[in-house]
């Protein structure tokens, strides 16, 4: 099968009509994060099954987004945004992907899937109730004897299911992120599974169930027809009866036995995940009270720094607006000092007290000579008028000085309590403007001591990050936020375990009885057949005897034959697997080990190998079960990834590329791991098995005038090759 190629309209970031051609061999998609990338791979998985990846959601149909992704996404969302907010009212968006391809038969397929979004009279353009949005809708044109002939909905759906068997998708396409759930080398059902999708081996077990089935049927004919001619024989038919009767007992029991084998197979299953989980919890508590210590830490050392900066903005510009005025300082005290002295002074006695104010005014209004000497005191003796006068005002100005004086002694008391305190502020201000230096040096220090402290635990953080994720990836659980479920775990593997114990029970009681009817079925087959060969004449002999016979050779044989072609296969899927591995990591100096696939289906994992490691061995098993069915029926798929490279160092990625490219009729590898002008890109580029390369480039523009800090991005595909 080979895919011609794939066109665009108006999906998720794809603007308006795009087509992507493919060849034979490696097709090299190549964009940085946010480019489109993982955009294409919805588009395959879109136009083929309806769904698309949604973060935190997975896989959901784009006509159930509100009930899958709890509105993590809105129905008109994986339609491109810039088509959308170019709609007028009314106006009507097209979204369609449309794949060509090219079956083993060489017979030619056209898949389309389309929606539509009509815009509603609604303001805002991203608003759920703006968009009227139509449900998917399929359409497969295929050739036919006479022509070409389009099917829709189920029928479609039939053609894609017969194209791309669901047993098969996940190998064929994923994404790197999804390769832990796809094989987890730690369950032995997931490569029997992988085993009976993606290889001939189900060619055997299809064999072995049909001749089952016919000897079954043979049996009951055989039995009935035994009965039929042996009527008047009790004792014959009293045999037959209980051989009847031993089958019965026989199929009952081996139905059991799938029934507690399958019990078995499940709570294995359940019993390996809480246990992988375990493994992932267990003797991480210290991991998880170092991380939350190490958040404690940060948000105490982030609220030093503000209480410090908050007190650097208020304080010390308080301060340093004081550097350079100490002799403003020395000059206030000064005057400070000075003020005491003027307010601490008595009024200064300046006249004699006789005579009194009033014998003056009495002089001066109505004698009008002086009562001591007589002399006179009128207009005619000016002089004598004008020296009264002034005694007068003397007096008055002496007595108002008294006045004010007595009136503001209580003020005076104060003042001299305000004085005594200003009085010290000047050497205090001196002494902190001598301390403002060093004051913003220790405080710079302590910030700078402080930012160290915190970049050192941002380092640990960050370390506990990364094997945080570690734990995620390796075990499929993340210890911080599943620490509490500890005890769950450990009440559900006590209990898997004893009911795995219980159902092996079942399963050993159900051999047992088959076993024993078995045996018993035997003796009273032996017996019948005894009473043929004495030639007594009492058994009448029938040809379905001789079938049953030859069918339960023929099971055998198969059951042989399919445990031998089941060891072999298991043992080329190893070898095929280190001879990729091998390829992946030949640049590779350190400890690579190796695949080691077990008879039971259990693989040897390696211990101490890195993310990149683990994956490597992941690819190269996938890439073996593939390569081997194949070569074994003929049914080649395209093999689709996106970021299948994710953990692969630059080497380890061009070497991968490499023997992908020769791996597959036709391989289409997104990646941001490929640089454009390096020496590795232009490797890949002079290859002739690699076909066509892409550049996924992206067009920024501004969805809404109104909100300018929103951002989206088209993505436009280049052709480099």
């Amino acid at each position: 099968m080979k895919i011609n190629s794939i066109t665009i309209n108006n999906f998720q970031s794809y603007y308006e009509e795009q087509t992507i051609e493919f060849g034979d061999g490696l097709n090299l998609v190549i964009g940085n994060g946010g480019k489109g990338k993982s955009k294409l791979f919805n588009a395959f998985y879109w136009v083929l099954f309806g769904k698309i990846y949604v973060t935190s959601e997975g896989w959901c149909t784009t006509d159930d987004l509100y009930l899958s992704s709890h509105k993590a996404l809105h129905k008109f969302e994986y339609i491109n945004k810039k088509a959308l907010f170019d709609a007028k009212i009314d106006g009507k968006v097209d979204c369609y992907v449309q794949l060509d391809l090219t079956d083993d038969r060489g017979r030619n397929y056209i898949i389309e899937r389309q929606a539509s979004a009509i815009r509603q009279p609604v303001q805002e353009w991203g608003k759920p109730e703006s968009w009227n949005v139509s449900p998917s809708s399929l359409k497969v044109t295929y050739d036919i004897a006479t022509g070409t002939k389009s099917d829709n909905g189920i029928m479609a759906e039939s053609i894609i299911a017969d194209l791309f068997p669901e047993g098969i998708r996940g190998y064929i396409w994923f994404q790197g992120e999804s390769l832990d759930s796809l094989i987890d080398f730690r369950k032995k059902q997931n490569l029997k599974d992988a085993v009976r999708h993606i290889s001939y081996y189900p060619y055997y077990e299809k064999l072995t169930s049909i001749i089952s089935k016919s000897k079954t049927k043979i049996e009951s004919q055989e039995s009935k027809k035994l009965k039929e001619a042996n009527k008047q024989n009790s004792e014959i038919r009293s045999l037959l009866l209980k051989i009847d009767f031993l089958r019965g007992r026989i199929q009952t029991e081996e139905d059991n036995k799938k029934k507690y084998e399958n019990n078995i197979a499940q709570i294995e299953i359940a019993l390996a995940d809480d246990e992988t989980k375990m493994q992932g919890l267990a003797g991480f508590s210290k991991l998880i009270k170092d991380y939350d210590d190490c958040e404690k830490e940060i948000i105490r050392i982030n609220n030093q720094l503000t209480e410090i900066d908050n007190n650097q903005r208020s304080l010390l510009p308080s301060l340093w607006i004081l550097r350079g005025i100490e002799k403003l300082v020395e000059q206030s005290k000064e005057i400070i000092s000075s003020h005491v002295e003027v307010e601490t002074a008595v009024p200064e006695r300046k006249y004699i007290d006789e005579p009194s104010r009033t014998k003056l005014e009495e002089i001066l209004n109505k004698d009008h000579q002086c009562f001591v000497c007589g002399s006179p005191v009128d207009e005619a003796h000016p002089h004598a008028v004008e020296w009264i006068m002034n005694r007068l005002r003397m007096q008055e100005e002496y007595y108002k000085e008294l006045d004010d004086y007595r009136n503001n002694m209580e003020f005076s008391k104060q003042f001299n309590m305000f004085v005594g305190k200003i009085q010290d502020y000047p050497d205090f201000v001196l002494r902190s403007l001598r301390g403002i230096d060093k004051q913003f040096q220790d405080t710079e220090e302590e910030m700078d001591r402080l930012i160290a402290k915190r970049r050192k635990y941002l380092g640990k953080k960050s370390e506990l990050d990364k094997q945080i994720e570690s734990i995620k990836q390796k075990y499929g659980v993340d210890p911080h936020r599943e620490a509490s479920s500890v005890p769950t775990l450990t009440s559900n593997i006590r209990a898997s375990r004893g009911n795995l114990e219980k159902q092996k029970k079942l399963l050993e009681s159900c051999k047992s009885a088959i076993n024993d009817y078995k045996r018993q079925q035997e003796i009273a087959e032996r017996e019948l057949n005894g009473m043929g060969a004495n030639n007594t004449g009492t058994i009448t002999q029938v040809a379905e005897t001789e079938w049953k016979h030859i069918s339960t050779f023929l099971e055998d044989v198969c059951r042989t034959v399919q445990e031998k072609a089941r060891k072999e296969l298991l043992h080329k899927i190893e070898d095929r697997a280190n001879q990729f591995y091998e390829k992946f990591t030949e640049h590779d100096k350190g400890y690579k080990g190796r695949v080691e696939i077990d008879e039971d289906y259990s693989i040897t994992f390696d211990g101490g190998l890195n993310t990149s490691h683990e994956d490597r061995k992941k690819m190269s098993i996938i890439n073996a079960l593939l390569a081997l069915n194949q070569e074994a029926i003929g049914t080649y798929y395209p093999f689709i990834s996106d970021a299948p490279t994710s953990s692969f160092d630059p080497s380890t990625t061009h070497k991968y590329l490499m023997g992908i490219k020769d791996i597959f009729g036709q391989s289409i590898i997104m990646t941001k791991d490929v640089e454009v002008g390096s020496d590795k890109y232009e490797d890949l580029y002079n290859q002739g098995n690699v076909s066509r390369i892409f550049q996924l480039e992206s067009q920024i523009y501004c969805a809404d005038s109104k909100e300018p800090e929103i951002w989206e991005v088209s993505t436009v595909v280049k052709e480099l090759k």
